[in-house]
């Protein structure tokens, strides 16, 4: 099943979606948003799978919003102004709806959707090499990741693996969702609990986030580094 959200300053245009979800059965419409700053929220923190996005807002622009976003992220525009579509395209969104949305073409989307999600899928899983043996590591699993001398400590759920290697090295087998927050530090952006000024809590952990990395993490969870 697709997880996804809808931001749109109308309910009624929600209420359209939900619906078209409901029927069709392979997407899920997990939340909906009239508001867009706390529909952002919810993508940097739930992550979900896809994102439904009107463009003139109140509050935010679609046009905006989409281009700020991770672009594997899967946007469709659901507007009632045909204008953008170019600006779309150019953006690299999965599809451009227009309102009101026929049932037909919210199938259509859901499909280009699923295609694309099945071209990106992420690993799932890493090998690394502990005392030497393989370990395999869920990569759901990995909290963060602690450069010390010349070895990494991969803190999991479940324990310590220490392994060595460089952080560089590492950064470079990692989705694009582990992110550097400090020389010594990379951490899952999807376990990040709590986010302070100069620091992230990951599973109960406080890690420093450093000025000179501090736009690479915001960039990740999709936030600029004001908020």
């Amino acid at each position: 099943m697709i997880r996804a959200i809808a931001i749109d300053d109308e309910p009624l245009a929600l209420d359209v979606l939900q619906e078209h979800a409901s029927k069709l059965g392979i997407v899920t419409l997990e939340r909906v948003f009239t508001n867009a700053a706390e529909g952002l929220k919810y993508v940097a923190f739930q992550k979900p799978d896809a994102l439904f996005l009107d463009i003139r807002m109140p509050d935010r622009n679609g046009i905006d919003i989409a281009g700020s976003l991770n672009a594997q992220l899967p946007i469709v525009f659901t507007t009632a102004y045909p204008d953008y579509a170019i600006t779309g395209f150019e953006l690299n969104v999965t599809d451009y709806l227009l309102k009101p949305i026929p049932f037909a073409r919210f199938v259509q989307a859901c499909n280009k959707i699923k295609a694309r999600l099945e071209q990106t899928e992420e690993v799932a899983e890493l090998f690394v090499k502990e005392s030497g043996v393989w370990v395999k590591i869920l990569l759901s699993d990995l909290l963060f990741v602690e450069a010390k001398g010349n070895y990494l400590h991969f803190e999991t759920r479940s324990g310590t693996h220490l392994i060595r290697q460089t952080l560089q090295e590492c950064c470079e087998g990692l989705p694009s969702y582990f992110s550097r927050t400090h020389k010594s530090y990379l951490v899952n952006t999807r376990a990040i609990e709590r986010i302070d000024t100069a620091q992230v809590v990951v599973g109960g952990r406080a890690i420093p986030v450093s000025s000179s990395y501090k736009s690479e993490l915001f960039a990740a969870l999709g936030l600029k580094p004001a908020v």
